[in-house]
This record gives structure tokens, sequence and C-alpha cells, in this order.
């Protein structure tokens, strides 16, 4: 019986710490937030990091990854950077399953809008529409918020895109783990107006920390 009163005390001292509006996306709490898109940040927060830089050769991604065995990977095949139409890339910092499902959904705005406009979208629009997209999933009933934050390039623009929905044009920036104080090293490659190939060793070395492996891709004007 005292072991039943004990564990009983526990479960009801964990309860009272949890916010009643931790678990919808449809209410505010009393201090004006939404803590689901909250938890959804720190998903990116706590996700390998990857970081992206305009030079002036184009675009470069970079993404960290925990290494697998050698023998069990296959060769020159990455899912941490994904092309999204001809002349646009994108990548992450969170959930890859999350990350994955905005990709597809991002390919099928793009293969909508040139079907129905002959031509393919801007970075832009696609950017704008994926945002609109994840914003959506922030105020309905049985959803919760992407666990992911997108960043999506073409040859001469960087975007980022955050759970909550927010869409931002940006020259540099970094996403997920020590993700504050690789934005700092940015800016100072961006100062420094290097060029693409040493953009690339750059992002590299800021991401290779604890054994990492480091994915990058560029995207330019010279090939899609």
């Amino acid at each position: 019986m005292l072991r039943i009163l004990t564990t009983t005390c526990f479960l009801s001292h964990a309860v009272a710490k949890t916010s009643p509006y931790s678990f919808s996306l449809s209410t505010f709490s009393p201090e004006g937030r939404i803590q689901q898109i909250e938890f959804a940040g720190k998903a990116v927060d706590n996700g390998p990091p990857c970081a992206a830089i305009t030079t002036s050769d184009g675009v470069v991604l970079a993404k960290a990854y925990k290494k697998g065995e050698k023998a069990l990977v296959v060769k020159d095949h990455s899912l941490h950077i994904l092309r999204v139409t001809e002349t646009t890339i994108a990548t992450y910092a969170g959930l890859p399953a999350d990350f994955r499902s905005l990709v597809d959904a991002a390919r099928t705005i793009a293969i909508e809008h040139e079907r129905t406009n002959g031509f393919a979208p801007s970075a832009s629009m696609l950017a704008n529409e994926i945002g609109r997209r994840v914003q959506e999933r922030t105020q309905r009933g049985g959803f919760r918020p992407y666990g992911c934050s997108l960043l999506l390039a073409s040859p001469s623009s960087l975007y980022r895109i955050d759970p909550s929905g927010w869409v931002a044009p940006l020259k540099a920036c970094a996403a997920g783990a020590g993700s504050a104080s690789i934005q700092a090293d940015l800016a100072t490659i961006l100062e420094s107006d290097e060029d693409g190939a040493t953009a690339t060793r750059r992002l590299v070395e800021l991401l290779a920390a604890d054994g990492r492996g480091v994915a990058v891709a560029a995207v330019s004007s010279d090939e899609p």
C-alpha cells in the first residue's frame, strides 16, 4: 500500500509540472505562447547542425550527420541534401522524416506550378508556399508542427523556413545544435567575400565536430 501511494504522489507531481496548454495547437497559454511550436523548435535545436552561405559562385549548403558503419553505407548516396527542382536544393536541421515530407511537398508544388504556368517556380515562390503549408500545421487540431527547419537554396538566393512557418531570405544561416556559434563564424566568412571552394572548405570545418560526417552541395548559375 505504501508503494502505491508513493507512486501516485510521484505521478501527481509530474502531472502538476506539465502545462495544460502544452498539448494544444489551437490554444494560447496565458503567456501568449503555443508550446507545441516551441517543442518543435527544440527538435531542431537538438539535431545535428546544417549551414548555408551565399558566395560569388552561388550558394553552398552543408549538413552534419552521424557517421554510420562504412560497410553498411551506400557510397555517394546522401539523404541530407536533396534536389527540389533543377535549380533549387534543400537541407535541414531536426527530424529527417519531416524534411523528406516537406521536400516531397515542394516538388509537388513545383510540378503543378510548371504544368499550369509553363515555367518553373522561383525559389522565393517555393519558400513562401512551403512556409504557408508549414504554418497551417500550427493551427489545426489533430496535427503536429513539422519538427525541422528547412534551408532552400537557388543559385542567387537562400531561404530558411522554421516550424512556425516563418520564412526569411538570408545571405547565410545555420540551424541545429550549436548554430549560434556557427552563425558568428558565417558572418566572418561573409565579410571576407570568399569564393565557393573556400567557403565550402570552411563550412565543412565548422560542422565536422565530434567525428561527424558532413554532406556538402552547391548550386550555381553554371549548372543546375
